[in-house]
This record gives structure tokens, sequence and C-alpha cells, in this order.
């Protein structure tokens, strides 16, 4: 069973099974996941269930596409889906709970890639960023 839920946990969903996972970087899906891409995998209609739909907000983004979000706390649950629903669903990776035994087959509108993503010569860290107080314009 693959699971997902909001950043304040008003939705959720659970879907019998899942695709690749396939990371957009065109400017829409950067904006409506709030970061350097979007990264989504499509479901079967019929076998994904949600808990507190009546959260659900939607956009229109396109003329024949809609994305759906948590009303409560932004996060993004579905990425551009048909408007008029055809038997999948697109599901946002964002919002997958747990450690999914999933993998990326795909990078999309890697030509709109933001330019400060591809910064890898960054630190990391295996907890918060340790600098958070000194940042400073």
């Amino acid at each position: 069973m693959i699971e997902g839920s909001c950043l304040c946990g008003a939705v959720r969903f659970r879907a019998m099974r899942m695709s690749g996972i396939v990371v957009c970087h065109c400017s829409m899906c950067r904006k409506a996941a709030g970061g350097a891409a979007g990264a989504f995998f499509v479901a079967r209609r019929d076998e994904v269930t949600w808990e507190g739909a009546e959260h659900l907000a939607s956009y229109k983004s396109s003329p024949t596409l809609e994305r759906s979000f948590c009303s409560r706390c932004g996060t993004a649950m579905t990425g551009a889906n048909l408007i008029e629903p055809d038997e999948t669903i697109i599901l946002a990776a964002n919002a997958l709970d747990g450690d999914i035994a999933a993998r990326i087959v795909a990078h999309e509108h890697v030509g709109s890639k933001t330019s400060w993503a591809d910064n890898d010569d960054a630190p990391h860290f295996r907890g918060p960023y340790p600098g958070w107080e000194s940042l400073r314009p």
C-alpha cells in the first residue's frame, strides 16, 4: 500500500500501486510544489482512496488541467490532472509518507530548470542547517 498525506494531516491518500516518479522542472510544477521541481507519479484512479477530501482545493492550471492541494496547509496532493478525468490520477510524490520503494524514471522540462538548483558544491547536513541564524542578505 502506498500512502501519502499533507503537512497538517488533514488530507491523506492510499494507492494500491504506483508508477515510477517523474520530476518536472517547469515553472508551474516548481511553484505548485514549492521547490526546485515537482515530483509526481501515476496511479489508477479506482485504486486510490482519500481521507479528508473535503479539505482538497483545486486550481485550474491550464484550460484542460487541474491541480489539487490541501486548503489548510497548501501541500500539493496531485499533479496536473485532466479536468475530464481518465482512469489514471497523477499524485504528488512530495506527499508520500515513509520510505517508499520507488525510483525516479525521468526528469522533464529540464530546459526550464532553475540555475540555483544545480548548486551541488554546497555542504550537506543530516540534520538542520546549523547556519540559519547567520543567514543575512
